[in-house]
């Protein structure tokens, strides 16, 4: 059975073939990590502290960037320069979320699950956060955005599979930007096309045919084109 997460079977509608590379031939590409990439992980390592304490403590006084020390302790392994500018913008990020975050009703938080798609595929994942919403359950998962906020089919794609786990009622992206929250709730796909993509992805395992998406300009971003055989035609 292969395991895979959301962002795999994201990864598959991109390129199969770089799909192949990832989870058949199992390559892993280690990529050099933006400050602004880390900001995101201590931001949502932050939130899950605070979160869980919530949870644990129904009433408290404490924000969201009262956890942000002990939340950079899984990031010891930067430079003192480098941790402290994440930090800086962390906070920053976390004092926009912060009225937010207060009001919200966690029921949990990064909530780990396992989903057999078919005999063949496992989806994992962690759900950033659940609350409490009128007589149901909504799923929230956050983003820090420097730019401004668009729709983006991955994100679909992603609350998507997660609505398989029937752990809410409602589906929503919380973006954090530096000035402001957006809030856009997700609608998710047609279960129908939920199971179409994952009979794709049997098909090509049984197959064996993952074809490339594309050359030239449609591999700039891919993370596989120094071991993809394809992107070496010009």
């Amino acid at each position: 059975m292969i395991e895979i997460s959301p962002s795999g079977i994201n990864l598959f509608l991109t390129c199969p073939y770089a799909f192949r590379l990832k989870y058949i031939d199992k390559i892993e590409i280690t990529q050099q990590e933006s400050n602004f990439l880390i900001t995101g992980k201590l931001v949502h390592k932050t939130l899950e502290l605070y979160f869980k304490h919530k949870i644990e403590n129904k009433t408290s006084d404490l924000k969201p960037s009262d956890y942000l020390k002990l939340a950079t302790e899984d990031f010891k392994h930067l430079n003192y320069f480098q941790l402290d500018e994440v930090v800086e913008e962390a906070d920053h990020y976390l004092n926009v979320y912060n009225s937010v975050a207060q009001q919200l009703k966690p029921l949990s938080s990064e909530e780990y699950f396992e989903l057999e798609l078919s005999d063949n595929i496992l989806l994992r994942g962690v759900i950033d956060l659940i609350v409490k919403e009128g007589k149901g359950r909504a799923l929230i998962d956050f983003k820090t955005t420097r730019n401004q906020v668009k729709d983006n089919h991955k994100y679909t794609l992603q609350l998507s599979l997660y609505s398989l786990t029937n752990k809410a009622d409602a589906y929503y992206l919380h973006y954090i930007t530096p000035t402001h929250i957006q809030i856009k709730e997700i609608k998710p796909i047609d279960k129908n096309l939920l199971n179409d993509i994952v009979k794709d992805i049997e098909k090509s395992i049984k197959f064996g045919v993952f074809a490339p998406a594309g050359l030239g300009i449609a591999c700039n971003n891919c993370l596989y084109k120094k071991v993809c055989k394809y992107s070496e035609i010009k």
